[in-house]
């Protein structure tokens, strides 16, 4: 367990924090003033200190310079009633490695506090780290984070009912399947993965259930498909919004019955497959639109699993970069072993579109391109965030109308000529109350 002195004169701020602290696995002690802290830490040693900038007797940025003259080399995190630049800059220059304002963001106090202790190990709290290591990310989730997706796996998982992932691109919804799979009875049996937007329309069916030979020019011989591969264990069908309406015939028909039958046969076959799918689609505005078939959403959403986006659970960030450096810094030989307070603070004020797999690829290439054994936020590239003016905006809503007017009001047709996904489509549809 991690010890931490929070410095500052105000005793109910004080018993706020560390009751925050404490509740979230630290130990915690007080010190009314900077002369206080100084006797404290003489006597014990603390692995983070809190410490406000306003005291009547030894102000913070007084304590500060005395302990480094001293040698003290303590991690410290501003508080301060002021968001004052100089005042975190004259911090900074003494040695603090954060700060925070008043009233203090707990949350952003926690984010503080683990990357700054290192501390993994500790238990409760809002940002606590889980301690199953089956599911998806060992150790890489806080409980009002993606903690709740793994409680709603856990639930589901000894089960054989049918889930339906759903999530954006990047957010890991083949690793939430593979999880869902090795956490149940079927673990030992075949995990079988077919991305449907990957298949060639015309072919998908054969890939799917198989084919006899002859059933089309080309078919040399007989092939069985992905169900009968996937038979006793799972079938992962990712991006099952880009099924055609005739294959979705098909597996309706199968979840109903769990039969199936090969491509230019009239023999049916049965199979024991769980059947898991995903996509970053909106499914509901498909239905309306008549491109997914409504039983079979009604099928395959018996347990639906919404993923949250990466910019939707930031606190998590820090423990992504420590999974990431860990996973890649001995494949690339690189003595990696942390980052800087700069680099993670920088990936947190980042919207990540392509949320966990683009956050993998921009530690990959920090690591790559790192001299010493923490990232810095100079590794990084430029991480821009979109930002539209209002008449940026305007021209922007006129454009898709315009679109929607061509095509004559095909939502599919326009979102492939606007050149973005249907999905974003219908955000931005939602965005400018045209939906």
């Amino acid at each position: 367990m991690k010890n931490i002195l929070i410095i500052d004169d105000e005793r109910n701020h004080r018993h706020m924090l560390r009751l925050h602290l404490e509740d979230a696995g630290y130990s915690c002690d007080e010190a009314e003033n900077g002369a206080v802290a100084v006797a404290a830490i003489g006597e014990k040693q603390y692995d983070l200190l809190l410490l406000d900038i306003t005291m009547d007797v030894m102000d913070g940025l007084t304590f500060l310079s005395y302990i480094r003259q001293q040698g003290n080399n303590i991690p410290v995190v501003i508080i301060t009633a002021n968001a004052d630049a100089k005042t975190a800059v004259a911090a900074m220059k003494l040695g603090a490695a954060d700060y925070v304002t008043k009233p203090v963001d707990i949350k952003e106090l926690l984010i503080a506090a683990d990357n700054l202790t290192g501390d993994e190990g500790r238990g409760g709290g809002d940002v606590s780290f889980q301690t199953d290591d089956t599911y998806v990310f060992p150790g890489v989730y806080t409980k009002d984070g993606f903690g709740k997706v793994i409680d709603m796996l856990k639930m589901v998982a000894p089960t054989d009912a049918t889930v339906l992932i759903l999530g954006e691109s990047g957010t890991g919804k083949e690793l939430v399947a593979r999880s869902v799979h090795d956490n149940s009875l079927r673990a030992g049996k075949a995990f079988i993965a077919v991305n449907a937007a990957a298949l060639n329309e015309n072919l998908i069916e054969s890939e799917l259930f198989g084919h006899i030979k002859g059933a089309f020019t080309g078919a040399a011989g007989s092939r069985a498909g992905r169900f009968a591969e996937a038979d006793g264990g799972t079938l992962f069908l990712d991006e099952i919004g880009e099924l055609p309406v005739s294959t979705q015939v098909k597996l309706l028909r199968f979840l109903q019955e769990k039969v199936y039958e090969p491509v230019g046969s009239s023999k049916s076959f049965s199979a024991d497959v769980r059947v898991i799918a995903a996509t970053n689609r909106d499914l509901d505005s498909m239905v309306i639109e008549g491109t997914f078939r409504q039983d079979l959403f009604f099928r395959l959403s018996v347990f639906p699993v919404n993923i949250p986006s990466l910019r939707e659970r930031v606190s998590e960030i820090p423990m992504f970069v420590k999974y990431f450096i860990d996973k890649h810094a001995e494949r690339f030989q690189k003595k990696v072993t942390g980052a800087t307070i700069g680099f993670i603070k920088t990936l947190q004020q980042y919207s990540f579109p392509g949320n966990v797999r683009e956050l993998e690829n921009l530690v990959e290439r920090s690591i790559i391109l790192a001299k010493t054994e923490q990232l810095t936020e100079e590794l990084l590239p430029k991480l821009t965030n979109e930002v539209r003016t209002p008449q940026l905006k305007e021209s922007e809503r006129h454009i898709i109308i315009d679109t929607l007017r061509e095509c004559d009001n095909n939502r599919t047709k326009a979102a492939e000529r606007l050149g973005i996904s249907r999905r974003g489509l219908y955000n931005k549809l939602r965005e400018y109350g045209l939906d």
